[in-house]
């Protein structure tokens, strides 16, 4: 529990008069909670004694009708200002998962899968908020219930029937929660399986086309049946064990309850308590019954929120390996990138991808790359986007260290469409101006005419307006690669890397595109990954990569002249056309 204070004390902290609102209105509903039982005693033993009369009547019943009401408006206030407290709560909390995400490198995204950080974000982060607005209640107004019940018995009523009926509960509360805590390791581990299960579902969920494609779909739904299985069979695990244990509770308050009758009878007997005194303890021994099972639900609910807590800080203690140095430059333009003897190693892999690569950039050239599958040339060009450190090596930038420049600021020199393209659901305008949200009508324009996507727009029943499906599945592979390459032109970058994407274009689409990056990127630089070389031929300088390494470079015209991979690789496209 303490643990929990001290994860959120900044928002209690900062939230403290809410709070300490929150705790005045509990006490008042507890003290409120309390006085019906004291009153209906009096009334009791008034009727009893043949004491009453018209206004002690109208007294009891106008003070019983009053209390209920009172502590309703009371609730309403409490059950409101603990709603928005909660929300506020989880939204903070999120904000912060979801910045701090943002904030992490690739090699971060390598070692925790999707469904694992959304588990982390959803589930987890709901029990840290439960166990921080319930804890309140669940503590304050059961603990300070119990206690003043207490209170009022052993002063008011009679103080060794207090003794004899209530001493086992703290005994029996405390050994039972001692044995409770044996739970919280299976709690951790059933919501790794959670997330295990949520990444399961998650894959399945994405790969729907892939998976009716090879016709897979019974083979993952039953691997998917598993995982979520396996869930169940892990939380079936943690009810059993509520099932059995939670009774224990009501064993305890039971014990109670017969020790208060039996004595409070012999009390009655021996004229040391009056019927109305003993109706009275009776019900309040009824009231502690609420609050010893509530706190049962709250100690479960902290272990819950303890081993959330520990998965939520496991996330939030992550520190990006890329980040900006403290003296960062801005830059906004350059004229020169140096690759100095760069090698890269994946941080799971054995030996580097990309090794000892040094060549240099001009601003204005178009860079062509080319290579076997697996050679490093995603590798490569994803080094200017800051997405990984060089294992060894530099890379500058006008010969400054590209470290020593603001990551946001080199990104922003850099328009990049990958190999995968990831589409969002929104309309096609919305999605290519993701790129720059500020450019005009007539940028945009300029762009889906760059990227010769003007053509399948005329089909699209709402033009520009369509809406995208998600993941880009209304649209084929070449819209989707056009479209990601609008996406990247509109923000009319610096430096255009195109990773492998035009792969899935016809030669004229192709042509076309190569034909408007000459005429309107003519001082600006190109990069371009390729299979086709087509695509690169005429470039300024063509590196061909092989094993990591760049096997030679040149221009096209020099690289047919050596008998190297190249030019095999050229004869043979030739050929097959």
């Amino acid at each position: 529990m303490i643990h929990i204070f001290k994860k959120i004390g900044w928002f209690i902290k900062k939230e403290w008069l809410t709070y300490l609102v929150l705790l005045t209105v509990l006490l008042a509903i507890n003290i409120l909670a309390l006085l019906p039982a004291l009153f209906l005693g009096q009334a009791i033993d008034v009727i009893v004694n043949n004491e009453l009369t018209m206004h002690k009547l109208i007294f009891y019943v106008g003070v019983l009708l009053l209390i209920p009401v009172t502590r309703y408006l009371m609730s309403y206030i409490y059950n409101y200002l603990m709603g928005k407290l909660a929300q506020k709560l989880a939204y903070e909390l999120r904000e912060k998962y979801l910045s701090h995400l943002f904030e992490m490198d690739l090699e971060f995204y390598e070692k925790y899968s999707k469904g694992d950080l959304i588990a982390r974000a959803t589930e987890h982060l709901e029990n840290i908020t439960v166990a921080a607005t319930s804890l309140l209640e669940g503590l304050v107004f059961n603990v300070s219930t119990i206690i003043l019940a207490i209170g009022i018995m052993s002063v008011s009523i009679h103080l060794r029937l207090t003794l004899i009926s209530v001493t086992i509960m703290p005994i029996g509360l405390t050994i039972l929660n001692l044995i409770r805590q044996k739970k919280r390791r299976y709690v951790k581990k059933h919501q790794e399986i959670y997330s295990q299960m949520a990444e399961k579902v998650l894959e399945t969920t994405e790969g729907q086309k892939t998976l009716r494609a090879y016709v897979e779909e019974d083979n993952d739904l039953e691997k998917t049946n598993d995982a979520i299985k396996a869930d169940i069979k892990s939380w079936s695990y943690i009810v059993k064990y509520e099932n059995w244990f939670n009774p224990l509770f009501e064993v305890v308050y039971g014990i109670s309850y017969s020790l208060a009758f039996v004595f409070g009878v012999y009390f009655i007997i021996n004229q040391q308590l009056t019927v109305g005194l003993l109706v009275t303890f009776i019900a309040y021994i009824g009231q502690l019954y609420s609050p010893i099972i509530s706190i049962s639900t709250v100690f479960t609910q902290i272990n819950n929120a303890v081993t959330s807590i520990d998965r939520y800080d496991e996330i939030m203690n992550e520190v990006p390996k890329v980040k900006n140095d403290e003296t960062a430059q801005n830059i906004i333009h350059f004229n020169t990138i140096t690759f100095d003897n760069v090698t890269y190693k994946y941080p799971f892999d054995k030996q580097p991808v990309i090794k000892d690569i040094s060549f240099s950039i001009k601003k204005g050239q178009t860079i062509g790359i080319v290579g076997p599958t697996g050679a490093g040339k995603s590798t490569l060009i994803r080094q200017l986007l800051r997405q990984f450190n060089t294992t060894s090596g530099n890379i500058y930038i006008d010969d400054v260290n590209i470290k020593q420049y603001r990551i946001e600021d080199v990104r922003k020199l850099v328009g990049y469409v990958p190999q995968e393209h990831t589409l969002f659901r929104k309309p096609v305008d919305k999605n290519i101006l993701m790129g720059n949200p500020m450019a005009s009508t007539l940028e945009l324009e300029r762009a889906i005419l760059m990227a010769d996507f003007r053509k399948d727009i005329n089909y699209l029943n709402q033009g520009v307006h369509t809406m995208v499906g998600e993941s880009g599945m209304t649209l084929s592979g070449g819209q989707k690669q056009r479209l990601s390459i609008a996406r990247a032109l509109v923000k009319n970058p610096d430096i255009l890397i195109l990773d492998d994407s035009l792969s899935a274009v016809d030669a004229k689409t192709e042509a076309n595109i190569l034909e408007q990056l000459r005429l309107n990127r003519s001082e600006q630089t190109n990069i371009i990954v390729a299979h086709r070389f087509s695509a690169v031929r005429d470039a300024d300088i063509i590196l061909v990569l092989e094993n990591g390494r760049i096997s030679s470079k040149g221009t096209h015209e020099e690289l047919l002249r050596e008998d190297g991979w190249y030019k095999k690789q050229y004869i043979q496209q030739v050929t097959m056309v």
